[in-house]
């Protein structure tokens, strides 16, 4: 999958896994994520901190790129940056979809486009963060 493949939510599109019927708005946002090592350990050797820039976003999810693989079923925390002067969105997201970026097949993956769903969950800013992208709607 490439990052130019925008579907906006086309559930028959066979390319992408992105299921999202919302609308959604091209961003080039920040978001740091926080992943949890588990009990399998995957991310022992790794940051536990990554900032994924994120592709596009709606209401109820977004899609952010990524150095490495992310769990699918994973809920993290994340706090997510869309512009500078802007207050700070402190989410939590399950990582619903996560695939290899590839400029050629015949290559390794550059990174990982993974999808994440929006989720409601006490001390976060769910409502906010629906503000803010209603906001953006209308200013687009």
């Amino acid at each position: 999958m490439a990052d130019k493949d925008y579907t906006f939510g086309l559930a028959n599109d066979a390319r992408s896994p992105d299921n999202r019927s919302d609308y959604r708005l091209c961003a080039r946002a920040k978001a740091v994520i926080h992943l949890e090592t588990g009990e399998s350990g995957q991310y022992t050797d790794r940051k536990q901190v990554l900032a994924c820039p994120v592709r596009d976003l709606s209401a109820s999810g977004l899609r952010l790129w990524s150095v490495y693989s992310l769990p699918v079923g994973a809920f993290v925390p994340a706090v997510i940056h869309l512009v500078d002067g802007q207050p700070d969105y402190h989410l939590m997201l399950e990582i619903v979809w996560c695939e290899p970026e590839l400029a050629d097949a015949s290559e390794p993956p550059t990174g990982y486009l993974a999808g994440c769903r929006v989720l409601e969950s006490g001390g976060t800013e769910t409502v906010e963060w629906l503000e803010a992208v209603a906001m953006a709607m209308l200013k687009a």
